[in-house]
């Protein structure tokens, strides 16, 4: 398999093999010496040797969907963010690290576009990501969460019989693929908040003024900030209300709408816990 950095062509030889299914699987059992948290490749401190911080844990099945079809449009970037390489490794691959040393995340559903499948399930090999399943995104970011979270429901009905509820995720955690820095407290906190009220976001400060505008492009009037916070991510959900919430909405929902918690009041009923995240939920 050719590198994924310093080459900008990868070995294609299998891929119409794995495109056969629409979720593609990496169950490769090997471990390889890890850093347990992103900050350790800041620091440069030496790998601890249980990757699995003794933490907080969960009585129920959580996986998360890690929506990763960007193409760098914003940025003006010509690779998309997720892919971009830092310290030797594309920032996606950070990210993915970080919810698999959470020993109670049982899966992780990235979701690509189609054109990135491959180069996707090139990093989960080269950095054997074993809690990984690849799943095509959409044409927007909504599209794209909604193909992760009916995918974790498919894997249900591929791998038995009947489809059986309970081995669905009771809990499910929707992240940013290019916000490496997650804090395993905070995620037991969303995880936690999540189940009890059916959903749970991070939320942060404002750091800037927010103003409307006229249609003429003058001052309208500015937002008082102390009232208002940022929206961020993690956010987690009861697997029904956001299964519920995605089949229920609009096509415009899906073009154009990027709050999964507004989706969750509007078509589940369910009012979000609203809890103040750290300040590493950058992005």
């Amino acid at each position: 398999m050719n590198s994924f950095f310093g080459k900008t062509s990868f070995d294609t030889s299998n891929r119409d093999q794995m495109e056969v299914s629409p979720v593609y699987r990496q169950s490769d059992d090997s471990e390889q010496d890890r850093p347990a948290h992103p900050q350790v490749f800041l620091t440069g401190e030496a790998q601890k040797s249980d990757h699995l911080r003794a933490g907080p844990c969960v009585d129920f099945p959580v996986s998360v969907v890690l929506p990763a079809g960007g193409t760098g449009e914003r940025t003006g970037l010509q690779t998309p963010k997720q892919f971009c390489p830092f310290l030797g490794r594309p920032l996606i691959s950070y990210t993915i690290e970080s919810f698999e040393r959470v020993s109670w995340i049982q899966t992780i559903m990235v979701v690509v576009a189609k054109e990135n499948i491959g180069f996707m399930m090139d990093i989960v090999q080269q950095f054997q990501h074993n809690k990984v399943r690849v799943v095509p995104g959409g044409s927007t970011r909504h599209r794209s969460i909604c193909n992760g979270v009916m995918a974790l429901g498919e894997e249900v009905v591929r791998e038995q019989e009947k489809p059986a509820a309970s081995s669905r995720p009771k809990v499910v955690i929707i992240h940013d693929a290019v916000r490496p820095f997650v804090d395993e407290d905070f995620l037991h906190k969303i995880a936690v908040a999540a189940k009890k009220q059916g959903a749970a976001g991070a939320i942060r400060p404002l750091v800037s003024t927010v103003i409307a505008t006229t249609s003429e492009g003058y001052l309208d009037h500015s937002l008082e900030r102390a009232k208002y916070r940022a929206s961020e991510m993690p956010q987690g959900f009861r697997y029904d209300v956001i299964y519920q919430a995605y089949q229920r909405c609009t096509e415009s929902d899906l073009e154009f709408g990027t709050e999964c918690l507004h989706l969750a009041l509007q078509y589940s009923g369910i009012n979000a816990k609203l809890i103040d995240g750290p300040p590493t939920l950058w992005k």
